[in-house]
């Protein structure tokens, strides 16, 4: 392995990782070498997930975390720091299943739902961890954005508007934090070929509609996310912060 991909030595802790991206993730974290930390908001998927790495060979630990309950985000702050005794790694994936609609048919109230679980929860758990990163004076945090944050989604408005919140915020983190040696991205991809979205790439004449506008002429599966993440979780990418990384298959300047 190119050693500066190499995470021995590391702890990431990941928040929404029992399945999809978030699974390839945190799978591809151990495989350079990072003890990682899986959560959910259910107890099962967490501990299955956890033995299912460790049963691969990998130092994995489950801890569940409601990211929408104060108290179990506290108490997810406490048992992930002490899991490995650090947390180099914090990468922030858990999110609410985006509602698709017209403007004129998403009410506020739904909106602010969305925002208080995509912005104000993973606020919540960055505070948990960053005391601890400025400490070790080290710390790498990366969200799970979206392409609709940069380029406009008919019917996706409250989804678009969250993510490019979160896109924000890690450019702030990322400002304030740096002297620390912290520091923050967002990864925003396009569409991506999980379970969580079935109901769409299963149906072929829909996926083709999308794969029309990809250069690349395919819909990305969540193993094309992984190799960004090792970047801006490892040392290859210890000079980038505040950034925005789309992985798109080039749909963005199409």
């Amino acid at each position: 392995m190119y050693k500066r991909f190499d995470l021995y030595g590391k702890v990431a802790v990941l928040t929404g990782s029992t399945a999809g991206m978030g699974l390839a993730i945190a799978r591809g974290l151990a495989e350079c070498g990072a003890s990682v930390v899986v959560s959910s908001h259910r107890d099962d998927d967490t501990d299955a997930t956890a033995r299912l790495l460790s049963s691969e060979g990998f130092a994995a630990k489950g801890i569940k975390c409601d990211i929408t309950d104060r108290n179990d985000v506290e108490s997810f702050g406490e048992r992930a720091s002490g899991a490995f005794g650090k947390v180099d790694v914090l990468f922030c994936l858990a999110a609410e299943v985006p509602e698709i609609g017209s403007i004129l048919s998403q009410s506020p109230e739904t909106l602010r739902r969305l925002l208080s679980t995509t912005v104000v929860n993973t606020h919540s758990i960055v505070q948990q961890f960053l005391p601890g990163m400025v400490a070790q004076r080290d710390g790498s945090i990366i969200v799970m954005s979206s392409i609709a944050s940069e380029r406009a989604s008919p019917g996706l408005a409250g989804y678009g508007v969250t993510k490019a919140a979160l896109n924000s915020y890690v450019r702030s983190v990322a400002a304030e934090f740096g002297e620390f040696n912290i520091r923050a991205n967002a990864i925003a991809p396009s569409f991506v070929r999980t379970e969580f979205a079935k109901d769409i790439w299963s149906d072929k004449e829909r996926a083709q509609m999308m794969i029309n506008k990809v250069p690349l002429k395919r819909l990305a599966d969540p193993d094309d996310v992984v190799g960004p993440s090792i970047l801006l979780a490892s040392s290859a990418g210890s000079y980038m912060s505040g950034q925005v990384i789309l992985i798109d298959g080039g749909r963005s300047i199409a």
